[in-house]
């Protein structure tokens, strides 16, 4: 290979290197909004199984069965148990598919495009070092050296 041939491929092999970079930052980033989102659901899954059933019971027996007590205000308390209980156990039951194992299954397939390419221009670099320290031949030279 020519030197200037070398010269070309590195600079290809360059910009693909800063391409795969930018890609790999955007994936990483939308890997970590990923696992924001199923943080922030795995919250209201165990508030809604802390705060939601045991409040939803409570209104279901206080407006089911002792809806008399407190001069008639259990069955305000029922009520509104009830409405917690509903608002919380809703926000949990609405899940968001975050596809975050394709997302790092795609994350890591780009690291590893990114390390053989590394590789690939760790070896044009020695290839270009060879060429500069033993100067170009010419087709005479390797014909002698042929010979």
């Amino acid at each position: 290979m020519s030197l200037s041939l070398i010269a070309g491929t590195i600079q290809r092999h360059e910009q693909r290197m800063q391409r795969l970079q930018s890609s790999i930052n955007a994936m990483d980033k939308g890997l970590q909004i990923a696992m924001s989102v199923e943080h922030s659901q795995a919250f209201w899954r165990s508030l809604a199984m802390i705060i939601g059933m045991p409040s939803g019971a409570a209104g279901v027996l206080l407006t089911g069965f002792l809806f008399s007590f407190w001069d008639g205000a259990g069955l305000w308390y029922g009520v509104a148990c009830l409405g917690l209980s509903s608002f919380v156990i809703k926000m949990a039951s609405e899940p968001i598919d975050t596809q975050v194992r394709p997302l790092q299954e795609r994350l890591l397939e780009l690291v590893l495009k990114r390390q053989g390419l590394k590789e690939e221009l760790t070896r044009l670099y020695a290839q270009r070092e060879s060429l500069l320290k033993g100067g170009v031949r010419t087709p005479i030279d390797v014909k002698r050296s042929a010979a």
